[in-house]
């Protein structure tokens, strides 16, 4: 099997689902940047390492860029972000080099199966998230000229609840970490491992991972809530004021910063009057954010090599139901993904 070949789904959908791909390439508008081809021809074709494959766009010039990792929620697919003509505009012409891997297939509940990244604490099985997206960024640093000084980790719903674990237990992914909509799923500990540069938004409206009330549940696990989990973060900054300030309002956000933190470390809040999908203008106060200058150099280096394997048993059997968490109601508000498919986004 050619690695291309990952990118068609297979399995009980079969060749009408290759047939549906296919069709759905069509009318895909060109991206003006350079695409990672990974030996194949155009920007639809993924890349591919151990356990998966990802995408990636690349600006126009020499570099080193700074890098997005862009984790997208329940039942999205890599190709309907790279593909996107909002995600090329936002990221890659402001210069950022965009990596989008790959989530896998799981069963959300009996016999229905769609894309999700596994979390530490949910009880069935997964592929180790850490390792995977190490291997993603490890590639993409041999492939093209990316800075590995300057990665932001960012994503929405599902892909948010991933990014505040890696941000709690495995900060040297990145350089800051940004996420929409999600949280922390299971007890999150008192502190976590280091200081972090975390931004944190949420629609005040949300009916799928409401900002406060009660905690959203998935598979038996309740997620930590909200008010407890940047307090958790705080803590771990070791941010002086307990109670954060307001620091005004941009592009429908509205910020609150924990001030006097450690170096290089910061910690925000962006909430909007939305709902679970976030706003238009997301992107460019993400990336406003992260470009900010800090006080010092981050005590958090990004990630130099691949992590060290995870600790057997941290991902169990799968059980025999498992309640969906994230999944959005098509055509709900104005998305910045696809419509969730039926199938597997191993692309």
């Amino acid at each position: 099997m050619r690695p291309g070949d990952l990118a068609v789904p297979t399995g009980r959908c079969g060749a009408r689902c290759r047939a549906a791909l296919l069709v759905s390439l069509a009318p895909w508008l060109p991206v003006p940047a350079s695409a990672g081809t990974c030996d194949y021809t155009g920007f639809d074709q993924p890349c591919l390492v151990q356990e998966g494959v990802y995408r990636v766009l690349i600006p126009e010039g020499d570099g080193p860029f700074p890098v997005m990792v862009y984790l997208y929620g329940s039942g999205g697919q890599s190709a309907s972000i790279t593909s996107h003509p909002l995600f090329n505009a936002a990221v890659v012409q402001r210069g950022y080099a965009l990596i989008v891997p790959a989530a896998l297939d799981m069963e959300y509940r009996r016999g229905v199966y769609s894309t999700g990244w596994s979390l530490r604490h949910e009880p069935r099985a997964g592929r180790d998230e850490v390792l995977f997206l190490g291997r993603v960024i490890d590639d993409v640093g041999r492939r093209f000229p990316i800075d590995r000084d300057r990665v932001l980790l960012a994503g929405q719903s599902r892909g948010a609840f991933l990014i505040w674990e890696i941000a709690c237990h495995e900060p040297e992914m990145a350089t800051a970490f940004a996420a929409h909509a999600g949280g922390y799923l299971g007890e999150m500990p008192e502190e976590c491992e280091r200081p972090v540069r975390f931004l944190h938004s949420h629609g005040l409206n949300d009916p799928i991972i409401p900002f406060a009330g009660e905690p959203v549940v998935s598979g038996g696990i309740a997620m930590t809530t909200l008010e407890r989990s940047l307090d958790t973060l705080a803590r771990t900054n070791r941010c002086r004021d307990a109670e954060p300030e307001q620091a005004g309002s941009r592009l429908g956000l509205r910020r609150t910063h924990w001030s006097g933190c450690a170096p290089g470390a910061s910690l925000d809040l962006m909430l909007h009057d939305g709902g679970h999908v976030m706003p238009v203008d997301w992107f460019r106060a993400v990336l406003d954010w992260f470009e900010e200058p800090s006080e010092a150099a981050p005590e958090v280096a990004p990630l130099t090599r691949l992590p060290g394997a995870r600790a057997p048993g941290r991902f169990k059997s799968v059980p025999s139901t498992s309640p969906a968490l994230t999944i959005a109601k098509p055509g709900a508000g104005r998305r910045l993904q696809a419509p969730a498919p039926s199938k597997k986004d191993s692309q």
